[in-house]
């Protein structure tokens, strides 16, 4: 099995957080279910760098991101 590991730096966790936060409220406050997608932007070949994107109410983008797929044993 893999996973997929996307780093972030604090400042990218922090705006993730605060926009989860607040599309949670605003789903609450408007009596509706919802959720959140999260898109990684991979250029093929790695030329460019990745980038991540969260869409809930609005889509943000949370810039440059590392990632790899990693193996998890068991």
């Amino acid at each position: 099995m893999r996973k997929l590991e996307i780093i972030l730096t604090e400042e990218q966790y922090q705006h993730f957080i605060e926009e989860r936060s607040y599309g949670n409220r605003t789903n609450l406050a408007e009596e509706t279910f919802g959720g959140y997608e999260l898109c990684l932007h991979v250029g093929s070949p790695d030329v460019f760098p990745a980038t991540l994107e969260m869409k809930m109410i609005n889509t943000i983008n949370l810039g440059e991101v590392e990632w790899e797929f990693k193996k998890v044993r068991g």
